[in-house]
């Protein structure tokens, strides 16, 4: 029985001996410990002459329903799992069925997107809200059914919209958002999942689906951009994309420089949302509020920072990685890198930060490398250039208590370690993955929560001041 690498996987290795398994592609990785990872190396060098224990059967059949690896049909077969293999069928059977009733349905001469959704579905909220805020379509259409209601977005063939409704809800059972796309001179495709859905309706209206940053919605950027009166504004950063959401009075207050940013694409996803319900800026990433400001001019300054990290991705050098986490700065400090998730709590408490000379960096991700045998952030401090800065340490959150169903456990240093280097923006190369995980082994790891790091950042970084107290320009 042969098992291979996933076509776009890379096993990384850490000091203990263990390692992280993860596509380059999209983000998905799995931690594997020592033992783990010789196993696999090894059955993949040499194959398998007998069928692994359960615990075995369990990981090979994760591992290659995620493409970390590959089987071969004696392996899958060993493995397989009858109720995935039964869902695997029924999507096959479902897509003939799909492409059977769209081949009967007349071409139009625009391009026509039929979309199935479903209830309580937030990447169909969030789909519905990007097209709700976006400018009116002007070529093709967009039929979304499945919910109970059918809605038009941009204009289909007259007699078409009941058709077109009942292919979208024939679509949804795929999985929702799902959808057609029948183009003028093309062969049908299926679209499956948001990001499919949206990369097709860029396309669709003349953009480039790979300039357009389209990160994953969840239920709280639903409830951020669907506010009343939200419009999205496509912006450029570098070569590429982004949709900037404004509402309210924000909206005349930043259409000059909006306009003046403006991106030749007629279509994005809502990326960066800002609003002012009282005398604050809020700014924010998806459903994260990322900033609090007082005046327009420091929350233009936000989003030249966030547009400019957009930009910088694709100039990480190979010894460098971008990872998606926030960073704590202080001018005369090591910087403080956090999870995603304490985003907004670290930008509420903005106003504390700032009177302690600390403040959350406006940037999207944080580049990580090594040098003189130290890690080293690439920050954005508020209305500055962008500079490297020693790494004190990575927050995480304390390991949840134990319950009836599952005892306490702590994370080892190593997985803490793994989890960070799982956190690398996709997609990236082999050797941007190694050297995050080289990196990742010398930030010291420390477990908090958001709220006591406020009171003990001194101490965390001061511990070794005469190492730390400087930083230097980011590479150009």
């Amino acid at each position: 029985m042969k098992i291979g690498w996933g076509r776009q996987a890379v096993l990384a290795g850490l000091a203990n001996g263990g390692a992280v398994l993860a596509r380059t592609d999209t983000a998905i990785g799995a931690y594997l410990n020592a033992p783990a990872a010789r196993w696999l190396q090894e059955i993949i060098a040499t194959g398998l002459d007998e069928p692994p224990g359960q615990a075995g059967v369990t990981c090979l059949r994760v591992w290659a329903s995620t493409g970390l690896i590959t089987l071969d049909d004696r392996a899958a077969t060993l493995v397989g799992d009858p109720a995935s293999e039964e869902y695997e069928e029924r999507g096959r059977s479902l897509r003939r069925d799909l492409l059977q009733r769209a081949v009967l349905f007349p071409r139009a001469d625009t391009p026509t997107l039929a979309v199935g959704v479903g209830r309580d579905c937030a990447y169909c909220d969030q789909l519905l809200t990007d097209l709700a805020a976006n400018a009116p379509l002007r070529d093709g259409g967009v039929v979304m059914s499945g919910d109970g209601e059918t809605r038009l977005f941009g204009t289909v063939p007259g007699t078409g919209l009941d058709q077109l409704a009942e292919l979208a809800r024939a679509a949804a059972p795929l999985g929702t958002p799902s959808g057609v796309l029948l183009h003028p001179g093309t062969p049908l495709r299926i679209l499956e999942g948001y990001h499919q859905v949206s990369a097709a309706i860029v396309s669709m209206l003349g953009g480039e689906p790979g300039r357009v940053v389209m990160e994953t919605p969840s239920s709280c950027s639903v409830n951020v951009t669907s506010g009343e009166g939200t419009s999205v504004r496509p912006v450029r950063a570098g070569d590429g994309v982004v949709g900037i959401a404004t509402r309210g009075a924000v909206t005349g207050e930043l259409d000059g420089w909006l306009s003046a940013h403006a991106a030749d694409a007629a279509y994005a996803p809502a990326t960066l949302t800002v609003e002012r319900p009282r005398n604050l800026y809020l700014v924010y990433r998806g459903g994260a509020m990322i900033a609090r400001h007082r005046t327009a001019a420091d929350t233009i300054a936000c989003l030249r920072s966030m547009l400019a990290g957009y930009a910088d991705h694709a100039g990480a050098a190979e010894d460098e990685a971008d990872v998606d986490c926030g960073v704590l700065w202080h001018p005369d400090h090591p910087a403080v890198l956090i999870p995603d998730h304490w985003l907004s709590p670290m930008a509420k408490k903005s106003s504390r930060l700032r009177r302690s000379g600390w403040q959350l960096c406006p940037q999207p991700y944080v580049r990580l490398g090594m040098r003189d045998g130290q890690a080293w952030a690439r920050v954005r401090p508020l209305g500055e250039d962008p500079r490297m800065a020693p790494v004190a340490l990575l927050a995480v959150d304390p390991p949840p208590p134990a319950t009836d169903e599952q005892p306490a456990r702590t994370p080892s240093a190593e997985e803490r370690v793994a989890q960070l280097v799982c956190w690398a923006v996709r997609p990236l190369t082999p050797p941007h993955l190694h050297a995050l995980a080289a990196t990742a082994q010398h930030i010291p790891i420390r477990t908090l929560g958001p709220d006591p790091i406020l009171a003990e950042l001194p101490d965390l970084v001061l511990a070794r001041p005469d190492r730390f107290r400087r930083t230097v320009p980011a590479r150009s």
